[in-house]
């Protein structure tokens, strides 16, 4: 009969052999942090900073590593070539989007079609937006975009310590113009209001491990009122609620504009017209193209104001940080456009560096660093390694961003690098994945760069952007919050406008 300290020294083994086995990286999958028994590697997981984190991964293991959450398989990639061969070249199976109960399920946020399942629904969705904002579409959008930059510039001159609520209204407003014909109304920004409450609770959702319902969705059949202050039932609610407020209030304004013949054009009426779907009763398929058009436009300012808005608030702290590029750029406007007139679309070809330095603000701090989760469809394998259905895979942009082997010295701004003769063809293929990678690449790429060529131009051309009072650029840190969007750390300035003939120009222009 085995004695005791045999039985012991037997369970041991037994567990050392468990633990083994359950902390043993398949031989097939790329190098990553060793994982814990159970959770694998739910803790090294970061919940802040996230970008930082990773790219502090891709360091040590390589351009693709490897996670595992519970049974979550996660491909964190840091390569543009890696990318372009899953995403692109592999679209079919990599163009999927992962499924969250709270986000899918409880926030009902899937009719954003940047989070929805790749099918038909889709790819119908998709069809609407790009009709209406692929590249050559875009030059109809001008004269609003002109006249939008020309208004932020009023608005700041009236009160610079508002400088960033400006900028973000400004590209709000335009989007809401363009989606709904809907001018800025305190109405409106209340809406707007909404749309941010519901970006940063979608924010939250995308942090594993921030709601526990995600990993056991079978916790979101609990009621609400079992729940301390309503836990994930309230927030998912509270979601909901504005989000749905924000996306049918426009909608159905412009619905009873196109009914009684009044509607000017717009994303919606445009396409509710050509529809004949501007009657709540009509048919099923109307109906269903309704839904189409509502989603879609929802998402044209949902998605797109943060987005440019970051890029807007980077372009302020580059100009802090470096005067030499800020006077650069100011010489080359003084040029081209003297004290006659502001800066327009037309003037693209004149104003290169401007160009470079719209470019280089998307580089320098990309606002989404990390891309949304794509989820394989079937098993693959690259390199030798093997991916499994259902694994997510996620591109890390910053650090293909500040990859100094395409970009020399990645932390510095330096629109110079987009100017000829130093730019390379890799340099602007490998900015492209700023929208996003493969068949989900943003489709609204080409209005965003216009919008910030121009509102950048006019920016630059109306004003002078300095530390506060008694503070040397050098001594402002470029610093940024490095999460799932990336904002600027809030820092100090001071404003001056250019000279009186801005102000005269502005009060010319749009009559």
């Amino acid at each position: 009969m085995p004695s005791y300290p045999v039985l012991a020294a037997a369970a041991a083994l037994a567990a050392s052999l468990l633990y083994l086995r359950a902390t043993r990286r398949p031989a097939s999958t790329p190098p990553g942090p060793p994982p814990l028994p159970l959770i694998g590697n739910l803790l090294d997981i970061p919940r802040e900073k996230e970008v930082l984190t990773y790219n502090d991964m891709a360091d040590k293991y390589g351009e693709i590593v490897y996670l595992s959450v519970l049974s979550k398989k996660i491909f964190i990639v840091s390569s543009a070539r890696i990318l372009n061969e899953l995403f692109n070249q592999r679209s079919a199976n990599y163009s999927d989007r992962p499924h969250s109960t709270m986000l899918n399920s409880l926030m009902d946020l899937e009719w954003i079609f940047a989070f929805a399942s790749y099918g038909a629904t889709w790819r119908a969705t998709r069809k609407l937006f790009h009709a209406q904002f692929q590249e050559a579409a875009v030059p109809a959008l001008r004269p609003l975009q002109v006249r939008s930059a020309h208004q932020v510039v009023r608005d700041i001159m009236k009160s610079p310590e508002r400088l960033f609520e400006h900028l973000h209204l400004h590209v709000a407003g335009f989007l809401m113009e363009v989606a709904y014909a809907a001018p800025m109304t305190p109405a409106t920004a209340a809406l707007v209001g909404m749309a941010d409450d519901v970006i940063a609770a979608w924010s939250k959702v995308a942090v594993p491990g921030a709601y526990l319902v995600d990993a056991m969705p079978i916790l979101r059949f609990i009621p609400e009122w079992l729940l301390p202050g309503g836990g994930f039932r309230r927030d998912a609610r509270e979601a909901r609620r504005k989000a749905e407020t924000a996306r049918d209030a426009p909608f159905r304004q412009v619905e009873r504009e196109v009914a009684a013949g009044t509607a000017p054009p717009s994303f919606v009426s445009n396409l509710l017209n050509a529809a004949g779907a501007s009657d709540v009763d009509a048919d099923a398929d109307v109906g269903a193209e309704r839904d189409l058009i509502r989603a879609c436009a929802g998402t044209i300012y949902f998605a797109g104001t943060e987005a440019i808005a970051i890029s807007l608030n980077a372009f302020v702290l580059a100009m802090v940080t470096n005067p030499a590029v800020q006077a650069r750029a100011h010489a080359e406007l003084d040029a081209a456009l003297g004290r006659d007139r502001l800066p327009d679309f037309g003037d693209a070809d004149a104003l290169p560096y401007v160009s470079a330095i719209v470019k280089e603000v998307m580089r320098w701090n990309p606002p989404a660093p990390l891309a949304i989760p794509h989820v394989t469809v079937a098993a693959d394998s690259f390199a030798g390694y093997h991916i499994p259905a259902k694994s997510l895979v996620i591109g890390n942009l910053w650090k293909i961003l500040h990859d100094p082997a395409v970009y020399p010295a990645p932390t510095a701004f330096q629109p110079e690098r987009f100017l000829a003769p130093r730019v390379t063809p890799l340099a602007l293929s490998t900015l492209e994945c700023v929208f996003g990678p493969g068949r989900r690449i943003c489709p609204g790429r080409w209005v965003a760069q216009a919008q910030l060529f121009v509102s950048i131009a006019s920016l630059l051309y109306a004003f002078e952007f300095r530390p506060k009072a008694g503070v040397q650029s050098e001594d402002v840190k470029a610093e940024f919050t490095y999460g799932l969007a990336c904002h600027p750390v809030p820092f100090e300035y001071s404003i001056k406008t250019r000279g009186k003939h801005v102000e005269e120009l502005l009060n010319m222009a749009d009559n």
